[in-house]
């Protein structure tokens, strides 16, 4: 499989409203296994304006999203990192048209967060079902 590319970074918006991108996309395959990328719990699996998503609470408060996501997961149930959370769906306009993406998003209350900082080290992608993508910060030691 090639690399997934990061098709879109994250671009914080102002403010609560504005415009911006309120987390990375991926390039992805419809139907390709999505892997939790941290431990937590479901708070979310189901289905918002038309898309399928699958939130994870973290215990530190913080939450992962992620989108389009079919997932079979049901709120409350626990996550281990690299537990299979479910398959990309096909996307609709988010990711420029793209026909499978994976948009990921952070957040802790209503601040997102760029997720990029759940990757420190290049083999979490791994999880997700992806090789690591070209550019991603070196691990750290």
């Amino acid at each position: 499989m090639e690399p997934a590319a990061v098709v879109a970074r994250f671009e914080p918006p102002a403010h609560v409203g504005a415009p911006g991108h309120r987390g990375i996309d991926l390039g992805a395959s419809t139907g390709q296994t999505v892997r939790s990328i941290t431990a937590g719990r479901i708070g979310f699996s189901g289905v918002i304006a038309g898309k399928p998503v699958v939130t994870v609470l973290l215990s530190d408060g913080r939450r992962v999203t992620y989108e389009p996501v079919h997932s079979a997961h049901a709120a409350g149930a626990p996550v281990a990192a690299g537990d299979v959370l479910g398959t990309v769906a096909a996307s609709g306009g988010h990711c420029g048209g793209l026909a499978g993406c994976l948009h990921i998003g952070l957040l802790r209350g209503d601040r997102y967060l760029d997720p990029m900082t759940l990757f420190r080290r290049p083999a979490i992608l791994k999880p997700l079902g992806f090789p690591p993508p070209s550019g991603l910060p070196r691990p750290h030691s």
